[in-house]
């Protein structure tokens, strides 16, 4: 279940760069390597609670692409019910302590009413095997030999860290695992003892220390297990004053202010990831 800081933030300054196309049967947001390069990986998006059309997200895959030469998917997992972006100005009222309680009634009706459909219908027993049937038809695809690697944020957080675990869902029909490199940002919904418990991929995570989701003594919590894990490479870089979705949704306005810089670290730090995890698989 999401929580209302999983709709909350701001739609940024930005034009996409990339294009569209259907990709192993999904709506796919696609961004490649500038200049026609080569790509040397690929990078799939499980994106947060607003999906595909959110220019956020779009932007986040172009980062991706130019910054590395990646080519990044962005599939539509959600098959065209993420939550409306009027969904953040709804809460945004919701939670204002300056508004006018006359209006509150209004604006709690409208979020539920994109919040609570967005729930029902992207529920992890239904994304989850869009996301694994995607992987594995991406993995078996012949034309296509690069190491893959998995971006999850808030809604799709969840997803990244279990494609770390070992199990049928997360294998090809030959027994190699859907993502060489998983990368999360302050995920939804994950329990540490469960999920953190039961990783066995490298993995790494970016989360504030005032995230209203999984607050900092989960986030130590899920430290002391990862670092028990000898057999698995892990980091956990705190972002300091970070709030729930900072790394998608932190107001960008401001070249120079810390939700901007802060943003901007993420990004680097997931481009960092995978770099360093495809070129260790080039050595496997």
């Amino acid at each position: 279940m999401s929580c209302p800081q999983c709709f909350t933030g701001h739609a940024n300054p930005g034009t996409p760069t990339g294009c569209w196309d259907t990709v192993y049967g999904l709506r796919t947001y696609v961004a490649k390597p500038a200049n026609g390069k080569e790509a040397l990986g690929v990078i799939v998006i499980i994106p947060d609670a607003f999906g595909v059309d959110f220019v956020n997200n779009q932007i986040l895959a172009d980062h991706y692409a130019s910054a590395a030469q990646f080519l990044v998917y962005l599939p539509d997992f959600m098959n065209g019910t993420a939550a409306p972006v009027r969904t953040m100005i709804n809460m945004a009222h919701m939670w204002d302590e300056t508004g006018s309680w006359i209006s509150k009634p209004y604006y709690i009706f409208a979020a539920m009413f994109d919040f609570l459909p967005f729930m029902y219908r992207n529920r992890f027993g239904v994304s989850w095997p869009r996301v694994t049937k995607f992987l594995k038809e991406l993995r078996e695809d012949k034309r296509t030999a690069l190491p893959v690697g998995i971006a999850g944020f808030c809604w799709g957080g969840l997803h990244a860290i279990k494609l770390t675990h070992s199990n049928a869902d997360t294998r090809t029909t030959d027994g190699r695992p859907l993502a060489d490199a998983v990368f999360t940002a302050h995920p939804s919904n994950a329990d540490v003892a469960q999920d953190f418990g039961n990783i066995q991929g490298n993995l790494s995570m970016a989360i504030g220390d005032d995230d209203g989701v999984m607050g900092i003594k989960q986030v130590r919590e899920a430290q002391e297990v990862l670092r028990g894990k000898t057999n698995v490479e892990s980091e956990v870089i705190v972002y300091p004053g970070a709030k729930h979705g900072f790394s998608i949704r932190a107001s960008r306005a401001i070249p120079d202010s810390k939700e901007t810089k802060q943003a901007e670290e993420a990004e680097k730090q997931a481009v960092t990831w995978f770099q360093r995890q495809f070129e260790a698989v080039k050595h496997k």
